[in-house]
């Protein structure tokens, strides 16, 4: 398998999926997290292509990837099928997969419903707050809701910013900080649609990013974090090779406890990036070695 960098449109039921195809080698596709797209992991797909056919994409209701019906299900079943289309799109039998975030959790689904597909998976720091009723990192979400519900999610997209950042500037953490944060989103919004009338060009990837916002917090929170529940059963029996991976940085993340919770309750070893939650984008070429190593033992 090789590409030059070739982006498609791939129909799924309810959604056309906008992907990106470079490289060659076993396929490994890239699961972005909420609120991401393809472009997300842009600093990593070159290294890795050098050893994979690396495919990401725009999720479902994301981006370029549009909903034939703005109200069509967002759930993690219907993305981790979305995931299939694509694989049978590019003519792909098996494939590793690599999700963060968001994108963990629907790598944990395609484990528990498509192990067919898999060559293997990395499972990076899900938010799976349903293994950890009632701590910190409940409560931590639920802020995080709250603020979506009663303030709006551009100013829970400046929360959710900062839970990702290694040491996250105050005003991300205050209200009159999101006021003033949301407002410039708002702005840069308005631009981008402007551009768009004129130019006839797709938004940049900052203007992308912040117009997920809405689907983010209003759908896709409360369908992954709230709704979903993992079949640890079907995880259990699962004969494919996989791993739940933390960031050595994330420690006291609401994304880092679950990850090792749920990898002690499946008695599967749980291993570690370097940096946080955005490793990719922090330390692409150290994340792109350590997701080859690890993807290599997954292999042997």
């Amino acid at each position: 398998m090789t590409s030059a960098g070739a982006a498609d449109l791939v129909r799924s039921p309810g959604a056309r999926l906008y992907t990106e195809r470079t490289g060659q080698g076993p396929a490994l596709v890239l699961v972005p997290g909420g609120g991401g797209d393809a472009a997300m992991y842009g600093d990593v797909v070159r290294p890795l292509a050098e050893r994979f056919t690396v495919i990401t994409f725009d999720r479902r209701g994301n981006s370029r990837s549009p909903l034939d019906d703005e109200s069509g299900p967002v759930g993690v079943a219907e993305q981790a099928a979305d995931v299939v289309a694509v694989l049978d799109h590019h003519g792909i039998d098996r494939a590793f997969v690599f999700g963060s975030s968001g994108g963990a959790i629907i790598t944990l689904e395609l484990l528990a419903a498509h192990e067919s597909r898999l060559l293997g998976a990395v499972v990076h720091e899900p938010p799976l707050v349903q293994v950890l009723p009632g701590g910190p990192e409940q409560r931590q979400l639920d802020e995080l809701r709250r603020i979506a519900d009663t303030e709006g999610p551009l100013r829970a997209f400046t929360a959710f910013a900062a839970m990702t950042m290694p040491t996250p500037p105050r005003s991300l953490q205050t209200r009159p900080g999101r006021v003033l944060l949301a407002a410039m989103m708002r702005v840069v919004l308005a631009l981008g649609r402007m551009s768009r009338r004129v130019t006839g060009r797709e938004p940049g990837g900052t203007q992308r990013l912040l117009g997920n916002a809405g689907i983010l917090f209003r759908r896709e929170l409360p369908a992954f974090c709230y709704e979903y529940e993992p079949d640890l059963a079907a995880l259990r029996s699962v004969s494919v090779p996989w791993r739940p991976a933390t960031g050595q940085d994330s420690v006291g993340r609401l994304y880092h406890r679950p990850a090792h919770v749920l990898g002690e309750t499946l008695g599967i070893p749980c291993v570690e990036f370097p940096g946080g939650h955005t490793a990719y984008q922090q330390h692409p070429q150290a994340f792109a070695h350590r997701l080859t190593e690890i993807l290599d033992q997954l292999h042997r």
